[in-house]
């Protein structure tokens, strides 16, 4: 069901989802605390709910991430992945043969590439000027073909404690074909009144909420407010990023099952919160600290244990 217009549910909220955004945009400007690409980058993210930076990762992090992938076998067991060829819903460990097909979790836990492109001190500096403070990601998605979710907004299944406390990035690690599933995303949905699952939240339940109604709704609304659809065919290195409440999902892919579709997904909240996972998983709280390019946590891994080398998953959706 939808909140009532203008019902903020007493939500803390990003800066920039608020009504005075483009003042405080002006007056960092005026204060010289952001330059002009900046300004029209918040601007463009407050406006859209989303934001395209094209070819902003070079060539020789997005080939040494895609190497990396691509040779995760090398590290049997090191990494959590999915086991959609089993038709199987929970996750597993890599195996030891080369995989092109399943999706991975939390690269940056095991993988200096992952980190140094995820938290690619360019994409730091922006977060934290939207956060207010520095990044967090607190969930890396790696997809080697899409993985054909229907439409939705993070806020429904990425949880948070302040559920509008959020952002992600969608970097191509490869030039993307139309038809292959790319991303798609209906321009200004940000600012969709909030929609509240059965319990009153914003987190679905997959047990309990009807996910064709919830995603019927989405677009029934989208469409009624006359906000454009677009498809977003990636090129090599560019960097997309949304705000918690952007609808988006993958478009109906056109070319065969299996079409390589190299991407990674991170979601990233500010350290003024946690993942609602904390209260459940207390031995996943520890937070790897960065500097100045922020932090990183995971449910997936138990981060107090990392020292040299990899870590071996440990997740609860280990089947």
């Amino acid at each position: 069901m939808w909140a009532a217009p203008g019902d903020g549910l007493n939500m803390r909220v990003l800066w920039t989802d608020t009504p005075y955004a483009m003042q405080r945009v002006a007056g960092l400007y005026e204060a010289g605390d952001i330059n002009d690409d900046e300004r029209n980058d918040l601007a463009h993210f407050i406006e859209h709910g989303w934001l395209l930076w094209p070819a902003a990762i070079t060539p020789d992090l997005i080939d040494r991430f895609a190497a990396d992938i691509r040779g995760h076998h090398a590290h049997p067991g090191k990494f959590l992945t999915t086991d959609h060829r089993a038709n199987k819903t929970g996750l597993k460990l890599s195996g030891s043969n080369p995989d092109h097909f399943e999706s991975l979790f939390d690269l940056y836990v095991n993988l200096q590439s992952s980190r140094d492109v995820c938290l690619h001190p360019r994409i730091s500096r922006f977060l934290s000027l939207v956060f207010d403070t520095k990044p967090v990601a607190c969930q890396q998605l790696l997809f080697q073909i899409s993985n054909g979710h229907r439409v939705h907004q993070d806020t429904s299944v990425v949880a948070v404690e302040d559920p509008m406390l959020l952002a992600a990035t969608w970097i191509a690690l490869e030039d993307v074909r139309e038809g292959s599933g790319e991303l798609a995303f209906y321009d200004r949905s940000h600012r969709l009144p909030h929609y509240l699952f059965k319990d009153g939240t914003k987190r679905t339940n997959f047990a309990e909420d009807d996910q064709t109604l919830y995603q019927a709704e989405m677009e029934a609304a989208c469409e009624r407010e006359g906000m454009a659809y677009d498809r977003f065919v990636a090129k090599k290195g560019d960097v997309f990023f949304w705000t918690a409440d952007l609808v988006h999902r993958s478009h109906p892919g056109t070319l065969p099952e299996g079409t390589s579709r190299l991407s990674c997904v991170t979601h990233y909240h500010p350290a003024t919160t946690t993942p609602f996972w904390f209260r459940h998983h207390q031995n996943r709280t520890k937070a790897i600290d960065l500097g100045d390019r922020g932090a990183y946590v995971s449910l997936h891994y138990t981060l107090s244990e990392q020292k040299n080398g990899m870590l071996v998953p440990v997740s609860p959706y280990l089947r």
